[in-house]
């Protein structure tokens, strides 16, 4: 029932890509079951959450996390566009290029997506590689800060795991 729904959203989400008519809808479907048939493993809802909440109080605080994750995440995105354009805009390149292991050997395959697709869409930070035994992401990092930046990186995933 799960890939039968994926298969439904996906079509529909190609039609309104494309655009909303039949032959579009049939075409969506019919790439959305390719999709499916060669995914290794369709996640469950259930694999996605980050934390069982079972109790107000834990909701109260898994929603003031994710909105701290939100504006951490704006703030960074933020500071580094002004980095940035400060950087080609001055005569002097600031850059200091390094390639950083992020530890994530604790982290579930969902968190690591979540954390390299994070670090991927802030300017100035890319998510390289997840090492062979998935104990380190690889991270190319054009501005590093002062002290530790692979802490720095995680720090949104261990607020949203608290």
């Amino acid at each position: 029932m799960i890939l039968f729904i994926y298969t439904v959203l996906l079509a529909f989400a190609f039609a309104f890509l494309v655009g909303f008519n039949l032959p579009n809808l049939v075409l969506g479907y019919l790439i959305a079951l390719a999709i499916v048939a060669v995914l290794p493993q369709v996640p469950s809802p259930r694999s996605l959450r980050l934390k069982e909440v079972t109790t107000g109080p834990q909701l109260v605080r898994l929603v003031g996390n994710l909105i701290y994750f939100v504006l951490d995440f704006v703030w960074d995105l933020t500071l580094s566009n002004l980095q940035l354009a400060w950087d080609i805009w001055t005569p002097t390149d600031h850059y200091r290029p390094v390639l950083l292991e992020v530890p994530v050997h604790d982290l579930t395959p969902f968190e690591v997506a979540l954390i390299a697709t994070r670090i991927t869409l802030t300017p100035g930070t890319l998510s390289c590689t997840v090492s062979a035994d998935r104990k380190f992401l690889t991270v190319h990092v054009m501005y590093p800060r002062e002290g530790d930046m692979a802490k720095r990186l995680r720090r949104p995933i261990d607020i949203l795991k608290r």
